[in-house]
């Protein structure tokens, strides 16, 4: 049996230390982003999660009127970082969607739930290997969800560019083309980390982005996690005072007329 905030075991977790770091982008990248201290400090987490995860008291998230178990997993030491809090939206988000009428922009929560429906991401296997701006398919869906991904584009892709419009003008066309792709009645939702990309967290300042609702989440002291104003999860800094992400931002927009 499992415990309130944990899933089923993901289908792949991570085979060593050296594999995980290829897959993030390299030792560089990875130093440059989160800090020299989690080349070590996560994956340390990683090996003991079997022994951590069980002795953590169940969190849980409120949104839409309901409470939502985080969820702690090993995979990407969900349990350590803004993982738990958005896999809890993203399994809200997903009840009651049909997986033929659900599209995923990046492969995230195929590693902890069970799923069936159609992800895109052009860079990692399992996936339809493409990019979203491209994808072009017959139906319009439900519901499309996207965790951790959009703070990305054309941001840690290979030749990214760090020049804000660049990735502004990559951002944007990728939304505008996940809008189009709604049926009627739809709903685009999408999690991003604050703090994490400047180009992106201007966008969001100047409400560039355009979304019909917004949700903030900040993390407090022993994983909690709680809705907050927008003037206090935008002044959070990524990485300080907890590891990775402090405040997430849930956007949500409806399909168009």
């Amino acid at each position: 049996m499992t415990r309130a905030n944990t899933p089923a075991q993901p289908r792949r977790t991570t085979p060593s230390v050296s594999g995980w770091v290829r897959r993030v982008g390299g030792v560089r990248w990875f130093i440059r982003r989160f800090g020299f201290a989690q080349l070590f400090l996560k994956p340390a987490r990683w090996m003991l999660a079997p022994l951590l995860m069980p002795m953590l008291r169940a969190r849980f998230v409120e949104y839409r009127g309901a409470s939502h178990p985080l969820v702690y997993a090993r995979h990407n030491v969900t349990w350590a970082n803004e993982r738990c809090v958005e896999l809890a939206l993203a399994r809200a988000l997903m009840a009651g969607v049909p997986s033929e009428r659900l599209l995923e922009v990046g492969r995230v929560t195929p590693h902890y739930f069970q799923g069936g429906h159609l992800v895109v991401d052009k860079y990692e296997p399992g996936s339809l290997e493409v990019d979203i701006v491209d994808f072009a398919p017959a139906e319009r869906f439900d519901l499309i969800l996207s965790i951790s991904t959009f703070e990305h584009i054309a941001f840690d892709e290979p030749k990214a560019t760090s020049e804000p419009p660049a990735v502004a003008d990559r951002v944007a066309a990728a939304l505008k083309r996940c809008r189009s792709l709604l049926a009627p009645g739809g709903l685009l939702a999408i999690t991003v980390p604050l703090g994490y990309n400047p180009a992106l967290d201007t966008m969001i300042a100047d409400g560039d982005l355009g979304w019909d609702r917004a949700t903030w989440f900040k993390r407090f002291p022993r994983r909690c996690w709680r809705q907050v104003s927008r003037s206090e999860a935008v002044r959070c800094r990524y990485g300080s005072p907890h590891a990775f992400a402090n405040a997430i931002l849930l956007a949500e927009w409806d399909a168009r007329g």
